[in-house]
């Protein structure tokens, strides 16, 4: 029987090999006036190369007053058009098709980049996500912002694009338009749903008059807008024939807005998995065009099952393919167990978007920097001992290994991952787990030696004499002095997650209320323990991304975890049914409160392991990577294990 996933797919005259497409990803690597980059051109490629069979661009602006981050790609003016044919003559020559995703992102933009007069929308509904209070745009105005997107349709094809997508969802101007949430207008653009559909329509009119009847127009759409008075999937139902009316290619189905209901944009751990789905499946019995869907539908497997059910023509791989461009050729392949999967971390990419940097990966260091750097092979192959599998531990191995060398990755404990395994027990992070489990195969397929519970000291570095040792030998938790702890019950949230302690129901004191100490209080919670997480300083988990910490402290909210900070655990006291906690207000020691608990869990942080490589270091040469340089994020291990990789 044909695999599903790669049978050709018409949308308009343009004919795809394959169902899968990489939707909209913002990346954040244009200059900033929105001109095309080598980083971009070489981004694109490299998915082109792994087989996708369509290329959304990201959103790119259709004016200023329209740009959400600083270095977007722009298609405002028509000397922007000699970059983006380069973009899209690299994506063409390595075999794969690009559309122009154009947008106006209305009261959804970058205040911090637009000026406040500048700030439009349907009405001056306020944006609670940038707090925005846009105005309304004038009769007068609106054929303007109507041409706006004509004319980015105009030089999309100019740039030699195969298609152009326009967004009639997440919050962006069309769908202010569209959603009675946002319009509040009274004249012939407010109202019921054909007049608020009437901007829209003049948008699809006037780039079909700019690009011609023969060019392919997609429209995105949401399900679901998750706000009150928002749009719902019955809007969505009464919509999509409308557009197939009005001449549009093909649909794209997501979810949410960017101003009230970001999770369901973006789909971060903590979101439903795959559940955009079932409402596609109605969607698409609306209309006879092909419809594609996105939204956390992570493996070549569900995609299969969704296309042989007939809930959508096309499966939509935005974040995967920054894990993994290869995805799609892995697939055809047969080698699906050796693709790195996403796991919403967010860590890499949109995460580093709000901190004013460009798009990467967590699991994949080349994101971004497809035009700098290359697994090339070695000047001459070495011996290359790895002391740890971590993740930095794992990327150094894998990457020397691919360059040619010959590696050995010792592990004491009896499988690989480190302190990576805990994050796969607490809540909605189960799936990296599949992260470690591919990195087995990879390091296998690539000939690294694995020689795990192999505990390393120098004795055995200096009998194996390798031409380079690796240090990742990662970190232990941080126990302070507290007074009274060793006459009371305690354990390490490291320990308990890791499975070396186990916890009977009651009262649990979390001392520490970094990321660990967050997790470890839901873990327990939906196990029905009552826990208290208590912190110095006033900063909730600031090594999350912003958007995943208020998820995260919303979800133990409604478990009834207390989450308290400004207080400094003084003094433990054991009493006849588990411990008494003396706390005071943090810095000013003052004002002492009183908790009881059957157990105390410390999540006070890591502590480097240096002693080998100390011992080591001036006899072999010596890298370091990861936790036993400085304790970080898994972000920060498999970078520095990647660029050791290159270095050997």
């Amino acid at each position: 029987m044909a695999d599903p996933l790669f049978q050709p797919l018409r949308i308009g005259p343009l004919e795809i090999p394959n169902r899968l497409i990489m939707p909209p990803v913002k990346l954040g690597y244009g200059t900033r006036a929105g001109e095309v980059t080598e980083r971009h051109i070489a981004f694109y490629r490299r998915r082109a190369e792994g087989g996708v069979g369509l290329i959304v661009t990201e959103p790119m602006y259709v004016a200023p007053n329209g740009k959400e981050i600083p270095t977007q790609l722009g298609l405002h003016e028509d000397h922007l058009v000699e970059g983006l044919k380069r973009l899209v003559e690299a994506v063409h020559d390595a075999g794969g098709r690009i559309a122009a995703h154009i947008n106006h992102a209305g009261r959804a933009a970058n205040p911090k980049l637009v000026p406040e007069a500048e700030r439009v929308s349907s009405s001056a509904v306020p944006c609670p996500s940038n707090g925005v209070i846009p105005r309304p745009l004038t009769l007068k105005e609106i054929p303007r912002y109507v041409d706006l997107f004509a004319q980015g349709a105009r030089r999309a094809r100019e740039a030699g694009f195969d298609a152009v997508e326009i967004p009639f969802s997440h919050g962006y101007l069309i769908h202010q338009f569209l959603s009675p949430h946002s319009n509040r207008r009274e004249d012939e653009y407010g109202g019921d749903f054909e007049a608020r559909l009437r901007f829209g329509r003049e948008v699809i009119a006037a780039v079909k008059g700019a690009v011609g009847e023969d060019f392919p127009i997609i429209v995105r759409i949401n399900a679901k807008d998750y706000v009150e008075g928002g749009l719902e999937l019955e809007d969505a139902l009464r919509l999509a024939p409308e557009l197939q009316k009005m001449g549009v290619s093909a649909l794209s189905v997501t979810s949410g807005t960017m101003c009230e209901s970001v999770p369901f944009c973006l789909y971060p751990i903590g979101t439903p998995k795959a559940n955009l789905l079932p409402m596609a499946s109605r969607i698409k019995a609306q209309v006879s065009i092909p419809v594609a869907v996105a939204g956390r539908v992570r493996t070549p497997g569900l995609a299969r099952k969704a296309l042989e059910r007939g809930q959508a023509d096309l499966i939509g791989l935005g974040r995967p393919l920054l894990a993994d461009p290869d995805l799609p050729r892995k697939a055809r392949e047969g080698r699906e167990e050796a693709i790195v999967l996403c796991a919403a971390c967010h860590q890499g990419c949109l995460a580093e978007l709000r901190k004013g940097q460009s798009t990467s990966c967590m699991f994949n260091p080349e994101t971004g920097r497809e035009a700098e750097v290359r697994v090339a092979p070695a000047e001459r192959r070495r011996r290359v001992m790895v002391i740890g599998g971590g993740p930095g531990g794992m990327e150094a191995a894998l990457v020397a290994a691919r360059r040619g060398h010959r590696v050995d990755l010792y592990e004491r404990e009896d499988r690989l991952g480190g302190m990576f395994l805990l994050a796969t027990k607490v809540p909605h992070k189960e799936e990296f787990a599949d992260y470690i489990r591919t990195m087995d195969v990879l390091l296998r397929e690539a000939g690294v030696r694995v020689h795990l519970r192999r505990e390393v000291d120098p004795g055995l570095v200096r009998r194996e004499a390798p031409d380079a040792v690796v240090v990742a030998t990662g970190a232990e938790p941080v126990v302070p002095p507290f007074p009274g702890l060793q006459e009371v019950p305690w354990s390490t949230a490291y320990d308990l997650l890791a499975g070396k302690v186990e916890l009977e129901a009651g009262e649990v004191f979390i001392i520490g209320a970094g990321t660990t100490g967050l997790e470890t209080a839901e873990y327990l919670a939906r196990q029905g323990m009552r826990c208290t997480v208590v912190r110095r300083r006033d900063v909730l988990g600031d090594k999350l991304d912003m958007l995943i910490r208020n998820m995260l402290l919303k979800r133990l909210k409604e478990l009834g975890v207390e989450v308290l900070t400004g207080l400094e655990v003084v003094r433990l006291e054991p009493i006849p049914r588990g411990t008494r906690i003396i706390a005071r207000s943090y810095p000013e020691g003052t004002g002492e409160r009183i908790f009881e608990a059957d157990v105390i869990l410390l999540a006070m942080g890591l502590r480097s392991r240096r002693d080998l490589a100390e011992t080591l270091r001036g006899e072999v040469e010596l890298y370091e990577v990861g936790d036993c340089v400085k304790p970080r994020e898994a972000l920060d291990a498999i970078r520095e294990g990647f660029e050791v990789g290159l270095k050997l």
